[in-house]
């Protein structure tokens, strides 16, 4: 089994903490880290520039979809960041203890 950090922004803290709470519930992530951001992208042919919740979650391969899709339904966002990658080196007690959170 696989570690997969899986990034979304969130445009309130509250939104943030619903969403990660719940997902760590539902036993879709271990652990969910909120981090303030400002970003600045392209929408609609303009440049913009707001402030953000940044949410690192950290799943298992094997909760990746259900992740994703969790996200993806609750999201506010006409069009959500929802990007994930698979990491290489984890340490073992983590990785073990991730896959014990989302059993």
């Amino acid at each position: 089994m696989k570690c997969i950090i899986l990034i979304s922004t969130f445009s309130t803290l509250e939104e943030a903490k619903e969403i990660s709470h719940d997902a760590i519930n539902e036993k879709f992530a271990a652990c969910a880290n909120i981090v303030p951001v400002n970003s600045i992208y392209s929408w609609k042919n303009s440049i913009e520039s707001s402030n953000e919740f940044l949410v690192i979650f950290k799943t298992t391969s094997s909760n990746i979809s259900k992740l994703r899709d969790f996200i993806s339904d609750r999201h506010g966002y006409d069009i959500p960041e929802i990007i994930d990658f698979e990491l290489d080196n984890v340490n073992d007690s983590y990785l073990n203890w991730m896959i014990q959170s989302t059993l």
